[in-house]
């Protein structure tokens, strides 16, 4: 694909680095959670709130769940990184020395990112070799750590179910199409198991509503 090099930066993907070091997956992942609270202070660009297929919702999956998403007082104005994940946040192993692929940002309400992020961190398959322990207990710390950190700079976790709903689909209907393709790893097994996550956030923002 065409590619535009900005600038070189600092560190490995914090994934890597928490892989080499796993004692250290609290202090990065507070780290982790801090920079997103920061990218979501700062007001999306005029350019993209001006395009309203890519505010928060709007890509959330199919028509069931676009609706849960669209919930009563929601910003429209936070930028957003629809992406945020440990394979595009970039570490020396103290702090976060940048974010990446930003192709996907938009504006919007911060729970669809902070959703993102969770259906990230807590459903995407591991590749085949993973050990247990990392897809296990090195995710719920990084998660907790996560959530942790966030909370230092910004606290939105209310009313999640229906952005936690939203984020599972639109996980889903991403890797479906990928399932068979020549050196794909992803098995039924993987995507039957999201399918079961969105459900059950479904039901709880039914629930709820």
């Amino acid at each position: 694909r065409p590619a535009l090099l900005l600038s070189w930066l600092p560190g490995r993907p914090l994934v890597d680095e928490i892989t080499a070091h796993p004692w250290r997956v609290w202090s990065l992942a507070t780290a982790f959670g801090r920079m997103q609270a920061r990218i979501h202070a700062v007001r999306a660009p005029a350019t993209l709130r001006r395009r309203p297929e890519r505010t928060a919702g709007d890509t959330a999956g199919d028509a069931q769940t676009r609706s849960l998403a669209d919930i009563r007082g929601r910003r429209d104005d936070a930028l957003l990184h629809i992406d945020y994940h440990p394979l595009n946040v970039l570490t020396d192993g103290r702090r976060i020395t940048g974010v990446l692929d930003w192709t996907g940002a938009a504006a919007g309400d911060p729970r669809w990112d902070l959703a993102r992020t969770y259906s990230l961190l807590r459903l995407a398959p591991a590749p085949p070799g993973t050990p247990v322990f990392l897809v296990t207990m090195l995710r719920r710390v990084l998660e907790a750590g996560w959530r942790h950190g966030y909370r230092q700079g910004a606290d939105p976790f209310a009313e999640m179910a229906p952005w936690y709903a939203a984020a599972a689909t639109f996980l889903l209907d991403d890797l479906t199409p990928k399932l068979g393709r020549p050196g794909v790893w992803l098995e039924q097994r993987h995507l039957d198991s999201i399918r079961r996550a969105a459900e059950t956030w479904t039901r709880r923002a039914g629930a709820t509503s």
